[in-house]
């Protein structure tokens, strides 16, 4: 294997594109691991951590793209450099699209348009926010990277035009009915949503679209915006534009972890909001949020189900007496030796939510983003009893897009906890987004299969557990995804929160069976 590497000055392409054309090119034959992308500062650093960086790319300033892997021959560089370029290619070669040189040229030459996608290198964000903002169009900043103090800057701006600056680093957000950036596809519907986490937004909306029901907007914040550097001036503004919009009845606000100085400001607003508010703050406990006046929810789950309640719906979930039983019949082909999940997630959202559902079941989990300093693995390539992998973490992803767009990422996982004659259960999240694979379930198919047949030939049964986040408008399909899931003798879950459960109680069943000699 040596490097190659192909270079187009004065070609720029953005962030989405060189995040489909890296997941693109690491999937071609005779390529080991390959990047695509601008030759910023970053870029180069991604290259240099992958081994990738020659002299030649060295050399190259911002405004070259470059394509560089690792390949076993040029011929299979070329071949895999001609797939890449392909799928960039436009899908209706006779579709016609205007390019405009500057976002104010865009903007007077469409002046029916009103809002903006950027998705530039972080180091650029900044200036091309600004240019959007003064041409009186909202933002959503799908580039990441950038630094708090730029954030604060492009949304004290936003604040002062009055204009929603959602991101950096927004990846979901849905704007009158029109998906943006990795956004699920829902139905229209009462529901307004403002949320610091993607994965949050994304899960609570699809399950009011599978409920029969939809949402108005989501307004993705980005992840930082709630840090006390920044101030939550999104969240703030998104509250704002959710009661002022008419087509929005009800408001759900989602975040991780809220800064301290942040926090107070934020509860004060919700208990000036005229809309009923739906609140699922994972770092603040029942009595903060309802002293706010807001509704709390203890999880992403109960945020729907609480959405639900206020139109006199509600979702269909397993019960705790369905799990047991679910769990019951996994244990019944476990082999003694086999006593622990291991849990190989495409994001820290699904992670965070899956650790503390397994906790009261299995005890300590083991984790590249450990709950506990005392859990934190040495290494992230080899579980400890019970385990939970974060493959979005940047030590899997320098110089290959995310896992929800790249399900080749944590491809090797699979094998290798199978492998282990003490995995009981692999627990699993796929994650449905426009950009990303048409087929990720289907991409990893083969893998389950083989890991169920290595088990098999030693004289092990493997439980697979999992849960697809997606609805039946994206082009994916969530119900095509979860039946060949099924299929495939995968134990299915609705949602990442009810997957972990059943995991977890896979386990406790299992020790309480070794612990009885049974």
């Amino acid at each position: 294997m040596e490097v190659f590497v192909k270079i187009e000055r004065g070609r720029y392409v953005d962030s989405l594109e060189t995040l489909l054309a890296s997941s693109v090119l690491n999937e071609q034959p005779g390529i080991e691991i390959g990047c695509a992308g601008m030759a910023t500062a970053p870029g180069k650093d991604v290259l240099e951590s992958v081994g990738l960086l020659t002299e030649e790319l060295n050399a190259c300033d911002g405004s070259c793209y470059i394509i560089a892997a690792r390949a076993e021959s040029q011929e299979a560089f070329d071949r895999a450099v001609a797939e890449v370029e392909a799928s960039l290619a436009p899908v209706d070669e006779e579709e016609t699209e205007t390019s405009y040189p500057t976002i104010k040229a865009a903007a007077e030459g469409c002046p029916r348009a009103n809002l903006c996608s950027i998705a530039v290198p972080g180091e650029y964000a900044l200036g091309e926010v600004k240019r959007a903002l003064n041409a009186g169009l909202h933002c959503v900043v799908f580039s990441n990277n950038v630094p708090l103090s730029e954030e604060r800057e492009m949304k004290e701006l936003a604040r002062k035009k009055g204009l929603l600056c959602m991101g950096p680093d927004c990846g979901v957000a849905n704007i009158n009915g029109a998906a943006l950036v990795l956004a699920s596809i829902n139905n229209r519907g009462p529901f307004g949503i403002c949320g610091a986490s993607g994965v949050g937004i994304q899960h609570v909306a699809a399950i009011l679209h599978e409920a029969g029901t939809g949402v108005s907007q989501t307004i993705g914040t980005g992840g930082n915006d709630l840090k006390n550097e920044v101030g939550g001036i999104m969240m703030h503004m998104g509250i704002d534009a959710l009661e002022a919009d008419p087509e929005t009845k009800y408001i759900a606000l989602i975040a991780r972890r809220i800064g301290d100085q942040v926090l107070p400001g934020l509860l004060e607003r919700i208990s000036r909001c005229k809309k009923p508010v739906v609140a699922l703050f994972m770092s603040c406990d029942q009595t903060t949020v309802e002293g706010a006046g807001a509704i709390w929810a203890r999880d992403l789950d109960d945020c729907a189900q609480k959405c639900l309640a206020l139109t006199g719906q509600t979702y269909r979930l397993d019960t705790d007496e369905e799990i047991q039983a679910r769990a019951a019949q996994a244990v019944a082909l476990l082999a003694k030796e086999q006593k622990y999940v291991r849990g190989a997630f495409s994001g820290g959202t699904f992670m965070d939510e899956a650790m503390h559902a397994l906790i009261p079941k299995v005890g300590e989990v083991h984790s590249n983003i450990a709950l506990r300093p005392e859990w934190q693995l040495p290494d992230s390539q080899v579980s400890v009893k019970n385990t939970c992998i974060d493959y979005g973490e940047e030590e899997f992803t320098l110089g290959r897009p995310h896992p929800a767009i790249d399900p080749g990422v944590r491809r090797p996982a699979i094998p290798r906890e199978a492998a282990d004659p003490e995995t009981a259960v692999i627990l699993l999240d796929f994650i449905l987004t426009p950009p990303g694979h048409m087929d990720p379930v289907g991409y990893v198919l083969p893998d389950i299969r083989r890991a169920q047949e290595q088990a098999r030939a030693s004289g092990r049964e493997l439980v697979f557990v999992a849960s697809v986040l997606g609805t039946d408008a994206d082009l994916q399909n969530v119900s095509v995804q979860r039946q060949k899931l099924a299929e495939a003798g995968v134990l299915v879950c609705k949602t990442n929160h009810q997957a972990a459960l059943l995991a977890g109680e896979i386990i406790r069943q299992k020790k309480e069976r070794d612990e009885h000699g049974l």
